[in-house]
């Protein structure tokens, strides 16, 4: 089981969203209105000077092979993103232990 994580510019977290859902991935959280930096862009820390703000998101994706895909679909995202600040990150490692029960 694999857990990503992706922090987007708000202004494509819709796309991002599509994106996972075509891979019918059904654990996921969203965090809105994330403050940031990154290496690429402008900061994003939703004032007069930076305005603006991402979103991020926590997956938690069983199928490793589903993972690997959705990790490229998103690398590919990034190929397409019409400018600098509509580049995403996005991280995966491995989950230990995973408790989702109804008990």
């Amino acid at each position: 089981m694999k857990m990503i994580y992706c922090s987007c510019n708000i202004s494509v977290l819709e796309q991002v969203v599509e994106i996972i859902d075509s891979f019918q991935i059904k654990d996921y959280q969203i965090f809105d209105q994330v403050l940031s930096r990154n290496r690429l862009a402008d900061p994003r820390l939703n004032t007069a000077v930076w305005p603006g703000y991402n979103a991020s998101l926590i997956l938690q994706v069983r199928e490793q092979e589903k993972a690997n895909q959705l990790m490229q679909k998103l690398r590919d995202f990034n190929r397409s993103a019409a400018n600098v600040s509509e580049v995403l990150t996005a991280c995966s490692w491995t989950i230990d232990d995973y408790i989702y029960d109804q008990s």
